[in-house]
């Protein structure tokens, strides 16, 4: 790949950039998050991008962070809750008792 020069217009630059990006398997990624948490990000993707097994830990702790980041129903919820309750703290929840269903008047 021929070096770019200032003289390359930045369209051409980019493009040659995302090419050779591409090309080694890294896609560019754009996030929103806090400023004091944005170092912390440019630590994560810098783990990634160098690989090995801290990147490798990395990736399963995001896997087991993603899997139980999202309840579907109320019970699994409580089970979310439960799983992640700091160490001494109890959620003790009463049963629901089923209702019956009500009359919408449509």
């Amino acid at each position: 790949m021929p070096k770019t020069s200032k003289r390359t217009p930045p369209s051409k630059r980019i493009a040659l950039y995302r090419k050779r990006a591409q090309r080694a398997g890294i896609s560019r990624v754009e996030v929103a998050v806090p400023a004091p948490d944005v170092p912390y990000i440019r630590a994560f993707a810098r783990v990634l991008r160098e690989g090995g097994d801290p990147a490798e830990r990395l990736r399963v702790q995001g896997v087991q962070f993603g899997k139980s980041s999202i309840a579907q129903t109320g019970d699994e919820l409580v089970n979310l809750l439960r799983q992640n309750a700091r160490e001494g703290f109890v959620i003790d929840l009463p049963a629901r008792k089923p209702e019956p269903l009500r009359d919408t008047g449509f």
